[in-house]
């Protein structure tokens, strides 16, 4: 029984959440972080993200199994080694989902609508979409965008469109990252569409994204609904923690393969672990001091 539960865990692979703390985006930059309501309606949003998150990863592992047993690292995973059964992912799948649903709608309906849509991009994706190559990481990246939409529904914050875009472009980044490091790493590229993409490609495509989520900040940062929401134009200032994550994770891709995480990595690099904290305490300054 414990080592169900532990596989399960596993299933669920909590240490992905960090990624959900794109639904919290709204909140921080909103000023909302001293609003009761706002701060329960956005933890609520990420908690049912969380969960969603892992509805999909058991569902995308259960249809991969066959896969994953041959790929060097995925044939760690619970199903792949037989710790679980594909009967009870679909199961555990099915009831993340519920669950996920069921905690939207208690942040506020919208919530859950914006994780219903969630679940159906990730299901076509699962189910053939990410075999399609460059929609495959498009697709990946809009689920970052319905996570900081869902943050704003959640914390009642409205939302620009540049954190938008700017979300949406550092996502595609970060899953073009992931799909260089497939290609160095692993020669059986099959559960992807691995095989439809050139590493060379993927390099100067995320040579011009770096460039693009620096521009799509700095414009989020001046625009007139955020200067005029804090009154000020500091926040540009936390521009450079932004400049230097970013040029890490490209020096990280290009010189060692290593976009295959980037979770791991953002905690693991120290650069980019210095980059965020610097960028969170230089926000949590001008935004509330």
């Amino acid at each position: 029984m414990r080592a169900t539960a532990s596989a399960l865990v596993e299933l669920a692979r909590p240490g992905q959440w960090l990624k959900n703390g794109f639904v919290l985006l709204p909140l921080f930059f909103g000023h909302a972080l001293l609003s009761a309501p706002a701060v329960r309606g956005a933890l609520l949003a990420t908690l049912a993200f969380c969960l969603a998150s892992s509805a999909v990863y058991a569902f995308n592992d259960a249809r991969d199994v066959e896969r994953d047993r041959r790929h060097p690292d995925k044939c760690r995973r619970p199903l792949a080694r037989g710790a679980l059964s594909l009967q009870a992912a679909f199961v555990f799948a099915a009831l993340a989902a519920v669950a996920a649903l069921a905690l939207g709608a208690i942040a506020t309906p919208a919530v859950a609508v914006t994780i219903g849509a969630y679940l159906a991009l990730n299901l076509a994706y699962s189910l053939g979409l990410k075999r399609v190559a460059w929609l495959d990481v498009i697709l990946v990246a809009s689920g970052f965008a319905l996570r900081i939409i869902a943050g704003g529904f959640g914390a009642g914050v409205p939302l620009t469109p540049w954190i938008l875009v700017m979300g949406f472009l550092l996502a595609l980044m970060l899953a073009l990252g992931k799909r260089h490091g497939d290609l160095v790493h692993v020669e059986n590229g099959a559960a992807h569409a691995t095989d439809a993409y050139h590493a060379t490609t993927i390099e100067h495509v995320l040579a011009v994204l770096a460039g693009a989520v620096f521009v799509a900040y700095v414009f989020y940062t001046l625009s007139p609904d955020v200067t005029a929401r804090h009154g000020h134009r500091a926040l540009v200032y936390s521009a450079p923690w932004v400049a230097l994550g970013v040029a890490r994770y490209l020096i990280l891709v290009f010189r060692h393969a290593a976009g295959g995480d980037p979770s791991r990595l953002a905690v693991r690099d120290p650069w980019l672990l210095g980059a965020t904290i610097g960028w969170l305490a230089t926000l949590g300054v001008i935004l509330y001091t």
